[in-house]
């Protein structure tokens, strides 16, 4: 009996004990997530314009720092207390799902998420930022908010887009596509027009003898000027919504109709072939070899039809024409 009681009281002491050194670890560990989190909040409030906030778990903004103000427009008394959506995000259903689901993540995994979204200026405009979340935990080490830090990349992507137009777009002739990425949307294109059943054709116009012709015997200038003066027409008189102009095989330029008939790239091809014979011909090149020019259509076939299949129909005619000299328009589908 008094070896238990010995035991009882050893027992109760050294639970007495735990629970001291439990509040006391809890008081600390508070403290420090106090201190983390004025420290973070004034680091980032003197980090050179990244915006940082703050919202508790039903997306209520609680806390907003300078560069948020300067970038959006609001005063602070118009975020604090303000739902998340509808003031610094858009409020749609779309966005507000993907708010829950970061949310579900951070208080799931305790780690930090990045992401890209738009985020929403006082006059309703929009502007791209790269986003970290953390959630923002008690001392219990339980999610009760997240902290945004977010940096805002609008000039990066307006850059990355004209990088991408640049890169897209043919060195010799600014206004139309170079090869690969006609042939892309082209593929693209035609692949939404075959699962819809919609018209498609394509219109090319081939420039290699003429263009042989002027840079061997007048100037290679002027052989550019050949090519130029073609494609600028095509984007001028053919270019819109549907239809768009690229240059493929050097001296080929093609006019996608990606939602026209035949009958629209055979019209085209009438006023092409005798619009680009007087642009020659204003360069002091005579009629016989002014006409040293090829022009071949097709459209979508049936189903087993594909974009390469096209191209290939297009070539094959031009290439005949080019062999036996016989210029002028033709559609691809006559084996002549």
């Amino acid at each position: 009996m008094i070896y238990l009681s010995v035991l009882c009281a050893v027992l109760a002491l050294y639970i007495v004990y735990l629970q001291i050194a439990w509040h006391k670890t809890k008081r600390n560990l508070k403290e420090l997530i106090v201190e983390n989190d004025k420290h973070t909040t004034t680091r980032n409030e003197a980090d050179g314009g990244d915006m940082y906030f703050k919202t508790d778990l039903d997306f209520i903004i609680t806390y907003a720092n300078e560069a948020v103000l300067q970038k959006t427009g609001f005063k602070v008394e118009e975020l604090i207390g303000k739902p998340l959506p509808g003031t610094l995000v858009e409020n749609n259903e779309s966005r507000i799902a993907k708010l829950k689901e970061n949310l579900n993540q951070l208080i799931k995994n305790q780690a930090t998420l990045n992401v890209e979204n738009l985020m929403c200026k006082k006059d309703g405009s929009l502007f791209n930022v790269r986003c970290r979340k953390r959630p923002i935990l008690n001392e219990v080490l339980k999610c009760v908010g997240i902290s945004y830090l977010c940096e805002d990349i609008t000039e990066t992507k307006i850059w990355k887009q004209k990088l991408n137009t640049y890169a897209s777009h043919d060195f010799l002739i600014a206004d139309i596509l170079n090869e690969e990425a006609l042939t892309k949307r082209l593929e693209h294109d035609f692949n939404r027009a075959k699962r819809y059943n919609q018209p498609f054709s394509l219109l090319v116009i081939e420039l290699k003898d003429i263009y042989d012709f002027a840079n061997k015997g007048i100037s290679f200038e002027t052989g550019d000027t050949i090519l130029k003066n073609a494609a600028e027409y095509c984007v001028k008189t053919f270019k819109n919504e549907d239809t768009y102009v690229g240059r493929f095989d050097k001296t080929k330029i093609g006019v996608v109709f990606s939602r026209g008939e035949r009958a629209e790239a055979a019209q085209a091809a009438e006023k092409l072939y005798k619009a680009v014979i007087e642009q020659i011909r204003k360069l002091n090149i005579d009629q016989y070899n002014a006409e040293m020019i090829a022009v071949s259509y097709t459209d979508r076939k049936n189903f087993n039809d594909t974009a390469d299949n096209m191209l290939g129909r297009v070539r094959r005619h031009i290439g005949n024409a080019l062999r036996s000299h016989k210029y002028g328009i033709k559609s691809s589908d006559n084996k002549d």
